[in-house]
């Protein structure tokens, strides 16, 4: 995939936020502000579902967590192929 470099200015709250956010997932702040816009561009219900699922795997316990994202592909493909 083709990437473009891209610049703009925000205000310091803003940028603490996203700071704050790329501490928390320990992400670069740029990769903070491309999953921004990847959700953004998402129609509600995908977002909704994408929302669903992460909640859903934050909740997994570690010793689960294989087992859990097993399910969570069954329940993804079920969705696409049957809607």
């Amino acid at each position: 995939m083709k990437t473009k470099a891209l610049s703009f200015r925000i205000e310091e709250s803003t940028y603490n936020w996203l700071a704050s956010l790329a501490e928390k997932s320990k992400l670069p702040i740029s990769e903070v502000v491309r999953e921004i816009l990847k959700v953004s561009q998402m129609t509600q219900g995908t977002r909704r579902a994408y929302g669903e699922c992460l909640e859903y795997l934050a909740s997994v316990e570690a010793d689960d967590f294989l087992v859990g994202l097993d399910a969570l592909v069954e329940a993804i493909k079920e969705v696409k192929t049957n809607g």
